[in-house]
């Protein structure tokens, strides 16, 4: 092994290692980046982004409010629950999280993700001051 192998490698990765090891560097050719940035902002249709968001979003957010609405109580002390042990010195907090509440603001933050995507990407509409 080279000087700058990991020392954690398993036997069976250091082939893999060596041989990736062993391709030199190679510098991009002259005006890739801004080739690829181009293509990016060129792209006009992002409504199936936007739709996507929507379709992940809206059930998320449908079932959030409704765990509010139906276990707003159990949200309360969760809460409260959370602000008594990180304010004490002992963290004997309790308290209990559904799991498809876990997975609907999972959902929602990919849905978050994939809506900035489109709005980043999306042609900024430009106005002319007057």
């Amino acid at each position: 092994m080279g000087p700058f192998a990991p020392e954690d490698i398993a036997p069976e990765e250091r082939r893999v290692h060596r041989l990736l090891a062993a391709v030199p560097p190679r510098a991009l050719p002259v005006g890739f980046r801004d080739e690829v940035m181009r293509r990016l902002t060129q792209r006009s249709a992002v409504a199936w982004e936007w739709i996507a968001a929507g379709a992940l979003a809206l059930p998320s957010l449908a079932f959030l409010a409704y765990q509010l609405i139906d276990r707003g109580d159990e949200l309360g002390a969760v809460v409260n629950n959370v602000i008594a042990a990180a304010s004490s010195d002992a963290a004997d907090a309790f308290f209990f999280v559904d799991g498809t509440t876990v997975l609907a603001l999972a959902i929602l933050g990919v849905a978050s993700l994939i809506a900035a995507h489109a709005s980043i990407i999306a042609p900024q509409r430009r106005t002319t001051a007057r």
